[in-house]
């Protein structure tokens, strides 16, 4: 299926585009807001600015796709495949991602607030200055993250793997990281206060670990 064609079949009413294949496909600027892309081949597809909102993306394979300031609110991504993707500025609250791989990933100034990362790929992600408020990381591997400047204020990181993550100037105030790995995690001027840590909090060779106060 092309884009044209699946634009059309939407304006007509159908939302059930599941297992397409949209490869390559441009489609910028698009409304296809609540549509089935469930298990969707969209590699390389590009949709800046498009409304995907409440869209079910679930296991979607979206490898280098670019999704700059793209409408993703309350979207199912879940086991989706976002490896390499571009998803600088766009909005993400109450994303569903849980299990979903974005390993390497641009995320930018994204907003996931309120965004459940459930035992998310993370690995190497760059989420600078990005809206992490009130984000379930429970058990997310963040290793090697970039999260400089980003505001993870009441963020679940329970049992998170944050090893040499670099958080440099991040908000981290009021979040749960009992049990999370920190090790040898940049924490420069990070701002713990009020979060909550356990025995289990792992801080060994954290870099510059101190509590900015306010």
């Amino acid at each position: 299926m092309n884009a044209d064609e699946l634009l059309k079949r939407y304006a007509a009413g159908e939302r059930d585009f599941h297992e397409t294949n949209l490869k390559e496909a441009y489609l910028t600027e698009a409304f296809l807001v609540e549509i089935n892309l469930a298990c969707a081949t969209l590699n390389e597809i590009n949709l800046t600015l498009t409304d995907l909102s409440w869209a079910n993306l679930l296991g979607a394979v979206l490898k280098n796709a670019v999704l700059v300031m793209t409408k993703l609110n309350g979207a199912n991504l879940s086991k989706a495949d976002l490896i390499f993707s571009r998803l600088t500025g766009a909005e993400m609250i109450q994303v569903n991602l849980n299990k979903a791989n974005l390993s390497q990933t641009k995320m930018i100034g994204v907003d996931l607030t309120g965004a459940s990362l459930c035992q998310a790929n993370l690995i190497e992600a760059n989420l600078i200055d990005a809206c992490l408020d009130n984000t379930d990381f429970t058990k997310a591997n963040l290793t090697d993250a970039k999260l400089r400047g980003a505001s993870l204020k009441q963020a679940n990181l329970k049992g998170a793997l944050l090893y040499e993550a670099n958080f440099q100037g991040a908000d981290l105030r009021g979040a749960d990281l009992r049990g999370a790995n920190l090790s040898g995690a940049i924490l420069c001027g990070a701002n713990l206060e009020g979060a909550k840590l356990d025995d289990e909090t792992d801080f060994s060779g954290v870099i510059h670990f101190f509590i900015r106060q306010k």
